[in-house]
């Protein structure tokens, strides 16, 4: 049995991750809504469900807190999302990009953790770069270490961000990094580029930590 102090710190933990997403639910569902094109998405269809739009987050990382996740999991059965939480590794930045090649979902939104920021930051690109150690300064580029050799070394988001307003505390980003976040996006981007038009809309948006953006 968990003694009471742990238990009270846990639930305090997760009342501030409801909380958080309370406050980035607005900017997530809006992205959601711009990247599946409303009103185009075709609903009921069954497998392999086009109407499907997927938003993933990444699980903690070295015992980090994932807000990421948090959010992911909250928006899970909004409509018609349906949220994974990535692990993160290879398999997890290559698991969206399998099921857009599949034509499995009408649409992708990722989300990820930059602890580095105080703002909600939507990532206009992906780059080709595959993902380095954690914190490793200049860890490569799409020349000295390329997620696909010889391949563009930056995709634009197929999302039409264009419709999107975005609101204090909210920014334009033209760089995911060069951790597992920016490699999922090109890995899925690239897999829509790859796929038929119109494009399978992909955007990402990253998420400050709980501690670099107290919720209020």
């Amino acid at each position: 049995m968990d003694h009471p102090q742990q238990q009270q710190s846990h639930d305090a933990e997760q009342r501030t991750a409801l909380a958080y997403c309370a406050g980035c639910a607005a900017l997530l569902i809006t992205l959601v809504c711009v990247a599946a094109r409303a009103g185009d998405v075709v609903v009921d269809q069954g497998p392999p469900r086009p109407d499907v739009i997927l938003v993933t987050g990444f699980r903690d990382f070295n015992g980090e807190e994932n807000p990421s996740a948090v959010a992911a999991t909250r928006l899970n059965g909004t409509g018609s999302i349906t949220s994974v939480v990535l692990p993160v590794d290879e398999a997890g930045v290559s698991y969206a990009a399998g099921l857009v090649s599949r034509g499995a979902v009408a649409a992708v939104v990722h989300l990820g953790l930059e602890d580095a920021t105080r703002d909600l930051r939507v990532e206009v690109a992906g780059h080709n770069i595959l993902a380095g150690p954690r914190g490793a300064p200049h860890s490569g580029n799409c020349t000295t270490r390329p997620v696909f050799a010889g391949e563009p070394c930056t995709l634009a988001t197929t999302a039409n961000l264009g419709r999107l307003t975005l609101r204090p505390g909210e920014t334009w980003s033209t760089s995911a990094g060069d951790f597992f976040c920016n490699e999922v996006y090109y890995r899925t981007l690239r897999a829509a580029r790859r796929g038929s038009v119109p494009l399978v809309p992909v955007a990402f948006v990253h998420l400050p930590s709980e501690a670099t953006r107290p919720v209020d």
